[in-house]
This record gives C-alpha cells, sequence and structure tokens, in this order.
C-alpha cells in the first residue's frame, strides 16, 4: 500500500470544507466548465467517476492513477457560429503517482467595433480563452485513488484580459470485481483578478457519480450530479454500448435541455443530447462526438488518444 503524501492530503480537506459563502453569486471565467473532449461531450459529461482517464486534468484528476506508461490525447471542437478550440493533454505514471499536464484554448472569432450607438468603427476585435492545467494522482490503497490540479486561466476581450488561479481535488473509489466506481470532488475553487472594474467569483462545483459495468449485458451506464456554487443543480446520464472491444457507442443526456428550452420539451426531443462513437485502433483511439444545443445548432467534437 502507498502511503499518501500528506502535501496532498492537506488540500483535499481545504477543498471539501470549502464554505459556501458565494452561492448565489454571478460567476465568471464560465469557460472552466466547458466541454471540449470529444469522450467527455459524448457522455454529457459523466467523467467525474471515470477512471484511468487523462481528462481527468480537467474532469477529476483522481482519474489519471488508472494510466499506465505515458498517455496522451489531443482534442478539436467545432462550436457554434465560427468558435472554436481545443486541447492537448499528457500523463505519465511514476512509482509514487501519476502526473499530468494539460492545454486547453478556445478561439470566439472576430467581432465588429460598435459605438454606444451601434455604430461601426471601421475595426474589429476578438476574444479567446486558456487554460494551462497541473495535475497529481495517488493511490491510497487498490480501490481509492485521489488528485489534485492547479490550473492557471486567462480571458481575453479586446485589450481587456482576466486571470484566475483555480483548484480541483477528487477522489475515486473503484471495485475491480463488480465494475464499479464512485467519483466526486470540487472544482474550480479559486480567485480571479478584476475584469476592467468587477472580480466575479470561479465557477466552483461539485460533482459526485458512479459508473456500473451491467452484468450480463455491454452497457456501462453513467450517471452524475453536479451542484453549482451560483445557485444551479445539473443531472448527467449517459450509456456505453460496447459493440465489440474495440468499438464502443455512447449515448449522453444532459439536464441542461431545460435551460435550452424552456417552453416544451417536445419542440426539440434532442436538446441537451449527445451521441458518440469511439474506435480503438492498436494503441490509438478516436473519438467523435455530436452535441445538440437546440434551436442554437449543433457541436462537433474530435479526439485521438494513445499511449506508450
Amino acid at each position: 500500500m502507498v502511503r499518501p503524501a500528506k502535501s496532498f492530503i492537506l488540500p483535499i480537506i481545504i477543498l471539501f470544507t470549502f464554505n459556501e459563502s458565494i452561492a448565489g453569486e454571478r460567476p465568471g471565467l464560465a469557460f472552466l466548465n466547458s466541454e471540449m473532449s470529444a469522450r467527455g461531450a459524448s457522455l454529457a459529461g459523466t467523467m467525474v467517476a471515470k477512471r484511468g482517464e487523462v481528462h481527468g486534468l480537467f474532469h477529476n484528476p483522481a482519474s489519471l492513477s488508472g494510466l499506465i506508461g505515458v498517455t496522451w490525447s489531443a482534442n478539436y471542437v467545432n462550436h457554434l457560429l465560427d468558435i472554436g478550440g481545443g486541447n492537448l493533454m499528457m500523463a505519465k505514471k511514476l512509482e509514487s503517482g501519476t502526473v499530468g499536464i494539460g492545454l486547453a484554448s478556445m478561439d470566439y472569432g472576430s467581432f465588429n467595433r460598435l459605438d454606444d450607438r451601434g455604430n461601426d468603427l471601421g475595426s474589429d476585435f476578438s476574444a479567446s480563452d486558456l487554460i494551462v492545467s497541473l495535475g497529481y494522482s495517488q493511490e491510497i490503497t487498490g480501490a481509492l485513488s485521489i488528485g489534485s490540479n492547479i490550473k492557471w486561466a486567462n480571458s481575453n476581450i479586446d485589450a481587456y484580459s482576466i486571470n484566475a488561479i483555480a483548484l480541483d481535488a477528487g477522489f475515486i473509489y473503484y471495485q475491480a470485481e463488480r465494475e464499479l466506481s464512485i467519483g466526486g470532488g470540487i472544482f474550480n475553487l479559486g480567485k480571479s483578478t478584476a475584469f476592467i472594474d468587477n472580480s466575479d467569483p470561479l465557477p466552483t462545483n461539485f460533482r459526485l457519480g458512479i459508473t456500473k459495468l451491467l452484468a450480463h449485458l455491454p452497457l456501462r451506464v453513467n450517471a452524475e450530479g453536479i451542484w453549482l456554487t451560483y445557485g444551479n443543480w445539473k443531472a448527467l446520464v449517459s450509456g456505453e454500448i460496447i459493440l465489440s472491444p474495440n468499438v464502443n457507442l455512447i449515448l449522453g443526456l444532459s439536464s441542461i435541455r431545460l435551460d435550452l428550452d424552456t417552453s416544451s420539451l417536445s419542440e426539440d426531443v434532442y436538446s441537451g443530447g449527445n451521441i458518440g462513437l469511439g474506435v480503438t485502433v492498436d494503441k490509438l483511439r478516436i473519438d467523435y462526438a455530436l452535441s445538440s444545443f437546440g434551436s442554437a445548432g449543433l457541436i462537433q467534437r474530435f479526439r485521438l488518444s494513445g499511449n506508450f
């Protein structure tokens, strides 16, 4: 059994005893909760209990413990309008734990510069976001893993910018004989600089989820609940249909559909829905995800990942 380092237990205790005083306040840097992973999107975000995922650098750092050797992943997201972005991640298994680094960015394109009366001033400006994440995970026992991330985030709009330092901390409890995993944590806990004159709290959230491979069926079910400290709950569910050892079909649904379509759920039955396909060829995995945002449009995500 590996003895946990005190330096990584203390942040866990501090984070889980965080005072919820900012509940109800409007958050800033909402892109910290954006999903750019193709696998994460197809699963509707039910990633907090997933073990052995390099995407733990943005979902749950405890996930890194299940990785072997050096694992890498590259994602591209074709968002609504002309918005696009992606991320790069790499993690390495060490004797004492697993370390990883991730870089994510989003480009919102260019915008016409207008005065307060709506007149075009003849020049454009741009907006973009950037996140750098450093993570560490450690196995406490064969069944329990913990992990923590530190993230630097930057958001730019024209000549204005905002910076933030945020922490994630999580755990995963895994029972191999039952193909059952339970995970949870607190994410985006930190503080940002002021944007012009105002400083908003970060989009801190608590997550708890479960994933289970059903007996006698080629189906893994995943469920997750999220409490956002600015006053909302989210529910996420997904299922992975194992078509073969190398091919998975994934269906996911998020309660975001209630935000997208408040008049009648029947108007767009696919709002908040996700579908994905994962194919493994030798040591390379290819993932594709399609997400519906109702009448706003569809979002596509692609991922290449592997290990060596």
